[in-house]
């Protein structure tokens, strides 16, 4: 039950705060910010890196830890059909210091409630700070949401759909927040799984 009330924080604190905060939405006059680029680049490059090594498998050097919760799809009580699956894709990293991949390069999470489906994904610098999220819900209520963030952790930029978000407002800093947290937690459950294959 852990993991669903983890979860569940998450989306509350995305989907339930955000429509509040879209109302004071700012058009920030979309000044060209490099840092936002650069993390665009990456997460295209690291996209396609990855689709590149799931076609090369298993001759690549990415790497997939998956992690699923409720594989066959029981019902849960008071939710309905549940399951999420967590991919942790990671390379090599400083080969002199450790020569075992440990570099994580990105995680995707897909969780299907009901007829609600959520992925959520979460970009990686080279030194393994979170740079950048992505909350996307299909089905009836279809969102998506964008957050940008420095390598010291500081929220940058945020989109909902095409629209900027403004950052001063309270409620979007808790989003973030949340969306840290949550990156922290999965983090820990990678860096768990590396300790465990070797």
């Amino acid at each position: 039950m852990k993991i669903i009330s983890d979860k569940a924080c998450l989306r509350i604190a995305i989907f339930m705060v955000l429509p509040l905060v879209f109302l004071t939405v700012g058009v920030s006059g979309q000044t060209a910010d490099k840092r936002v680029d650069d993390i665009r680049r990456s997460y295209e490059q690291t996209n396609s890196d990855i689709e590149i090594a799931e076609k090369e498998a298993p001759y690549s050097e990415i790497y997939v830890v998956e992690l699923t919760v409720n594989k066959t799809g029981n019902q849960y009580p008071a939710i309905g059909t549940y399951s999420n699956i967590s991919k942790f894709y990671y390379t090599y990293g400083d080969r002199e210091k450790d020569p075992y991949p440990n570099r994580l390069l990105k995680i995707a999470v897909s969780t299907k409630r009901s007829a609600s489906i959520t992925t959520s994904e979460f970009l990686f610098d080279p030194a393994g700070r979170l740079i950048f999220g992505l909350v996307r819900t299909d089905g009836t209520n279809q969102r998506e949401t964008q957050m940008y963030f420095t390598a010291a952790g500081q929220l940058i930029k945020m989109l909902d759909g095409n629209r900027d978000v403004n950052l001063r407002i309270r409620s979007v800093q808790d989003t973030a927040a949340a969306f840290k947290r949550e990156s922290a937690r999965l983090l820990a459950l990678f860096n768990a799984s590396m300790k465990e294959g070797l």
